[in-house]
């Protein structure tokens, strides 16, 4: 603001406003202006300054700092003694205010916000938080970890981007499956279905490569489906229709005497084990006899007619087919380790939360409007997922949540890395995939004048690679802090195939005792029909 005092007829003095090193504003002569005709004007210093030349000094002034505690970003800690107030502490935002500090010669201290939130404009016109100190002169600018919004910026005013991060999901650690059923794991659900079943490409592929279609580029598999399998497993009663219904063989035709004592000792042989007696085979025996080729066992049929042959040696290749298929998809399962699926996107999240997990947040952050003021899209999707019960005040609680029960996590991308490797990185799992890029900005109060100077030193720091070397030491300090950071692993390290052991073949056991158990009720049932039977007639 300019004020002039009229000296003369035609003199005026013009005083402009100036703030001095305790803030308090004062008017300072800028020059003087002399009326009349020729309209002279005489300036002792620049009636509307250089800001950048101005600041370039502070003069010794304190300033006031709001902030949160909110490590890696502004550590705070209690002044000693148990005296009111914080301290800084340690942090990427502390580094830059005592950067700033220090080059443009001033001192601050740091208030914390009553409501401890990071700060929005309400609808009701209340500012919160941070934000709200800012506003509200309290502070004259705030740092830790501070977003643009475009209620904040309605507000207040933001420095130039210091620092570019992400959001992410953070879970934990993809536990390992079991493999106690692993010999059922072949047998999937599409089986039941008309979708192709395919080889596994760790296991049968090794030993019979397949060929690679030129238009598609993926394997061209043989395709297994359900209508095959039902096809084969009536062989039996086709098998019986055919010899119904074909003409017997001829028994007429001359053959050798050797030839007749081997056909007599084959014919003898399936007599006295399978015909007893009966020189017509049923629909049950049939049956029974592919049943045992599928599950690879002996089979001592002796079909002489070409048809059958024929249709038993088609039998035979397919089953041979089928026991290869399910060995190496066995074996791969067996040998190699499998995990849950991670959750890597926002797209993941409602499979997940249908699993069980609940998803959360820092409350009154930046994060939280994000997601509530969605009016469409994944974003708005995701709100409708998240429970407000499961926000959370501090992001080490968000940490702690992950490791106590099935919980998913929303956070910055740097926070995540830093808590994790503080917490042991081998216990949580940072989604591959990022999303929302933010710029983390100073808050300054609107028409702030040293802006633009600490918009200049903030691109000096950036540029300068300072920003970074500081998140380098944050890191480094929550690794050396964290016992467990020397065995950070990543879900892709352990898949290395092992021996197998009787704990993978447990399913074994199971299936025999299914069998048993099924036998036994079968028993029990035929006995209880059977007397049943008698008494009704």
């Amino acid at each position: 603001m300019t004020l002039a005092i009229q000296e003369s007829n035609q003199d005026l003095q013009l005083l402009a406003t100036k703030i001095n090193t305790n803030g308090e504003v004062t008017f300072e002569r800028v020059g003087k202006w002399r009326g009349g005709d020729q309209h002279q004007y005489t300036f002792t210093t620049s009636w509307a300054p250089n800001l950048i030349n101005q600041y370039r000094s502070f003069d010794g002034r304190t300033l006031k700092v709001s902030a949160n505690d909110n490590w890696p970003f502004f550590g705070l800690k209690s002044l000693p003694g148990g005296a009111a107030g914080d301290v800084p502490d340690t942090g990427i935002d502390i580094q830059i205010i005592n950067a700033l500090a220090l080059y443009l010669n001033f001192t601050y201290k740091v208030r914390r916000p009553s409501d401890g939130q990071w700060g929005n404009l309400l609808d009701n016109g209340t500012i919160t938080g941070m934000i709200g100190d800012v506003a509200n002169r309290v502070a004259h600018l705030a740092i830790s970890q501070i977003t643009i919004t475009r209620k904040r910026e309605s507000v207040i005013d933001f420095s130039a981007p210091y620092y570019l991060d992400s959001l992410t999901l953070v879970s934990r650690t993809p536990q390992l499956r079991s493999r106690t059923l692993a010999a059922f794991s072949p047998f999937t659900a599409q089986i039941l279905t008309d979708q192709p079943i395919q080889p596994n490409p760790n296991s049968f592929d090794l030993i019979f490569p397949q060929p690679t279609n030129q238009f598609s580029h993926k394997p061209n598999h043989a395709q297994i489906n359900a209508k095959h399998l039902f096809f084969f497993l009536g062989l039996g009663p086709l098998t019986r229709l055919f010899t119904w219904l074909a003409p017997p063989p001829d028994t007429h035709r001359p053959v050798s005497s050797q030839e007749g004592r081997v056909m007599s000792h084959q014919r003898e042989v399936i007599f006295n084990t399978y015909i007893k007696g009966s020189t017509t085979r049923g629909v049950s025996e049939f049956s029974f006899h592919f049943f045992r080729s599928l599950v690879v066992q002996s089979n001592l049929l002796y079909p002489r007619p070409w048809y059958l042959r024929f249709l038993f040696v088609s039998w035979y290749l397919f089953c041979f087919y089928v026991y290869a298929l399910y060995s190496g998809t066995l074996m791969a399962v067996l040998a190699v380790p499998s995990y849950e699926t991670p959750v890597d996107s926002l797209w993941d999240l409602p499979a997940a939360v249908a699993q069980g997990f609940s998803v959360g947040l820092v409350k009154d952050t930046s994060i939280q409007y994000i997601f509530q003021e969605a009016k469409s899209g994944v974003y708005q999707e995701v709100w409708k997922l998240l429970d407000y019960t499961n926000f959370v005040r501090y992001l080490d609680h968000g940490f702690d949540k992950i490791t106590q029960e099935k919980y998913l996590f929303i956070s910055s991308e740097m926070n995540s890395e830093l808590f994790a490797v503080q917490k042991g990185r081998q216990r949580f799992y940072i989604s591959q995939q990022t999303f929302y890029p933010q710029g983390y900005c100073i808050a300054c109060f609107s028409g702030a004048p040293f802006l633009p100077k600490f918009n200049q030193m903030l691109m000096r720091m950036l540029s300068s690679g300072l920003i970074s070397h500081w998140k380098d030491i944050e890191l480094g300090r929550a690794s050396s802090s964290s016992s467990a950071s020397s065995s950070i692993s990543t879900l892709t390290g352990n898949r290395k195939p092992e021996a197998i052991t009787m704990e993978h073949l447990q399913a074994a056991f199971f299936i025999l005792v299914l069998g048993y158990l099924t036998a036994v009720i079968s028993l029990v049932g035929e006995v209880a029909w059977t007397a049943w039977s008698k008494s009704c007639w």
